[in-house]
Parts: C-alpha cells; structure tokens; sequence
C-alpha cells in the first residue's frame, strides 16, 4: 500500500475509534426434495408421508425488543436484484406485487445512476446500492465517500447501502476501518440510509474478522443460492441458514442478498423450469418461519456472487415469473418500506415443533427457556425429546399456511 494509503488508514483508526437448530430426527424418509420432481410430484409425495411429523418453526413475541431501521414490525419486504435497464414497473407487473427495494452495484469512484434512481422514486421503492472498492486505489477514499453520502443525502430518501462487500481484497483490519469510516460518513451527510453488511457466507458468525462491530452495522446480508449438485438435485439452504439466522437473530435484521433458485445446470447443459418453480414456492414458505428476515431480494441478475454452474433468473421465463408472483401473492410480503420505528418483534425458538396427526407440539425447552409453565398433560416423546401438546392452549396458535406457530403476541 502506498504511504498516502497508509497514512489515510491510520486516520480513519483514530476516527473509528471515537446457536443452532436440532429438531428431533423424524422416523423415515421425507418427501425427496430432488430438482428431478415436477410441481405435481411434490404434493403427491407429502401427501404420501401424511403420517410423519411434520417439522415447524415455533416463534414467541419479545414485547420490548426493539427494531433496527426500517425492520418491518411483522413480514418480509420484497426486493429484486435486475439488470440495470430492466423496467421496474414492468417486472412489478410481471410479478403482480410491487417491490420494496430494488438493488443496483456501483464502484465508489463511480456517478449515482439519475435514471436507474429516478425509476426507483417513480415506482415508490427504496434505492439499494451495493458500493464496490474504487477502481482508482489512487484517490482518496474519504473524498469519494463524502461526495458519494452527500449526493444521495441529497435525495433526502430511506435507502439502503451495503458497502464493500465479499471480493473487496482487504485484510480484516483494513476493511473493518474503512467500513467504520464510511459508517460515520453516511450517519452525518446521509442519515437515512441503512447499512448492511454482507456476510462472506453463510458459515459466517458475529465473530467473523471482517465483522466490524454491532454499533456500525444495521442489516447482516447473506447470499442464499439453491444451486444443484453433481446429480442435478437441488440443494436445501435452510440447512445452513438456520444456524446462520440464530447467530445473528439477537444483534441485527436480517436480509437475503440475493435470493436464487437454479433453473438450469450449465455443468450438465439440463433445465429444471417446473422443479425451480415448486423450490421457488417452498423457499418464500420456509422464509416466512424466521421472523427477522426483514428483506429478500431476489437475484435477477447479481453481480458479487457468481455461479459459473447455475442461472437463476426468473425474468427469462414466464413459469418462473408466475412461481415467483404466486410465492409472494400474501400480505406477509411487503411491497413497500415501512420508516417508523417501534419495539417489539417475534423471535424464533431454537427448538423445532412438529405437527403430527392433527396435533401441535412444542418442545418442552421452549417453555424452560421462556419460563413459561408447561400445559397440562402428559409429555409426549417424538425421536427421543418431550414434547407437549399445545393444541388447546389460548395464548399458543398454529398457523398452516405459514407452517409457524406462535406463543404469546395475541
């Protein structure tokens, strides 16, 4: 690095300085998730395992736990990643629901896009740009950051900034300094702007060296991509978000950037339209069980991570688009930023349920964790963990649709 970097960095140092899910093994096989099943095949085989339980996320509500910036009191803002010159209003249409946010990449050193910005204003969504290191390593980067801040605090709108994200080519140290930095830039010229932090992966934790710190972030993002594997099945990634949600549930909001299913493996030449369109239903259902999943914006066309295996855009086919307007078709998703801020929030409990044959039942250590009474009756034992019956109970509800069921909150 040269000496003005050096010296620049240790400037913004004095500046800066101012769980898990383990549901209970289900007895026999679920319904295979195989990108090989058409649309139909995925209602025939559940119905077929009618008599297994069924897994469930189980929320409580948190009466004073307070809500980051723009964090929905209750849903899941809609948010679509599309190339630059896509027409907003057209994939709103396509879609049928109009999206919150919608999310365009610039370099630092680059000019705001007036058009792409303009078109964000006139279709009421919120601007979200993911800001890339400088093509120019020469110019200052506290120079180019305060032109960048005023210019869109200019604007005076609720936007979203997820700075530097995965690829940037910085030691922990460095990025986490400059985060920091540009973090106090933005507070002071662009007060309205939330700022994200886009996790390396979803292995990621709060203790990841490129974390710079609760106090400087406002969203953690993460990149869910339903790839396929060797034998063209669909990969599950709720496997691995669960944990991922868990360790961040307590600190931030959470938000899905980008959110993609496969269609079409390029390693075995093979499209997959109907079995991406079912995975797409099944994707938005299992989102609404993680309560603060604030944002999902789905990956038209993305630029940070790049699959040379998989394509994942929906606007190239119709079935697709039409899976995608049915997965969002219900008031969980939001189409619009909600600025108000308030307190309380669902939590989702480490501790899966189960609805099985008519009945509902939570684990027992949801009630110790909660310090909530345990209902009447006998425990039941499901794969070795007791479990209660919670059917009955007036402050414990079972919602279907969404698969969740929630304590308290009423």
């Amino acid at each position: 690095m040269k000496k003005k970097a050096v010296l620049f960095l240790a400037i913004l140092l004095t500046l800066a300085a101012c769980v898990t899910d383990q549901p209970a093994t289900i007895t026999g096989v679920p319904p295979s998730r195989s990108v090989a099943r058409s649309a139909a095949s995925y209602n025939s085989a559940a119905a077929e395992d009618e008599s297994l339980p069924v897994p469930i996320s189980v929320l409580h509500y948190a009466e004073n736990a307070i809500r980051g910036i723009f964090e929905p009191e209750e849903g899941i803002y809609l948010g679509a990643w599309l190339m630059p010159d896509y027409p907003k209003r057209d994939f709103n249409g396509r879609a049928g629901q109009e999206q919150a946010v919608f999310v365009h990449e610039i370099d630092l050193c680059e000019d705001i896009p007036a058009t792409w910005l303009l078109q964000c204003i006139a279709t009421r969504a919120a601007p979200f740009f993911v800001v890339n290191p400088p093509l120019d390593t020469e110019a200052p980067i506290g120079d180019m950051l305060m032109v960048l801040a005023q210019r869109l605090g200019a604007f005076n709108l609720p936007m979203f900034i997820a700075f530097y994200p995965p690829g940037h080519g910085l030691m922990p140290a460095e990025y986490s300094v400059i985060f920091r930095y540009a973090r106090a830039v933005f507070l002071r010229y662009a007060p309205q702007a939330a700022f994200v932090w886009i996790a390396p992966n979803v292995m990621s934790t709060i203790r990841n060296p490129f974390f710079p710190g609760s106090d400087a972030v406002d969203w953690v993002a993460v990149a869910l991509l339903a790839e396929r594997d060797d034998n063209g099945k669909v990969i599950d990634v709720f496997e691995t978000f669960a944990p991922f949600y868990h360790t961040f549930e307590a600190h931030h909001p959470i938000m899905i950037l980008p959110l993609g299913v496969s269609h079409f493996s390029h390693q075995a030449h093979s499209y997959h339209i109907l079995c991406a369109a079912a995975e797409i239903d099944r994707v938005y259902q299992a989102l609404q069980g993680f309560p603060r999943v604030g944002l999902a914006v789905y990956g038209d066309a993305f630029g940070f991570v790049r699959s040379v295996r998989d394509d994942f855009a929906i606007s190239v086919e119709p079935a697709l688009m039409l899976a995608y307007s049915k997965a969002i078709a219900n008031r969980y998703f939001i189409p619009a930023l909600q600025t108000e801020a308030s307190t309380g929030r669902w939590v989702r409990s480490p501790y899966m349920g189960y609805s099985w044959k008519g009945d509902v039942f939570v684990d027992v250590q949801t009630f110790e964790e909660l310090s909530l009474p345990l209902p009447q009756g006998a425990a039941v034992e499901i794969n070795g963990r007791s479990f209660a019956n919670v059917k009955n109970i007036g402050n414990i509800s079972y919602c279907p649709l969404r698969n969740i069921v929630l304590i308290g909150g009423m």
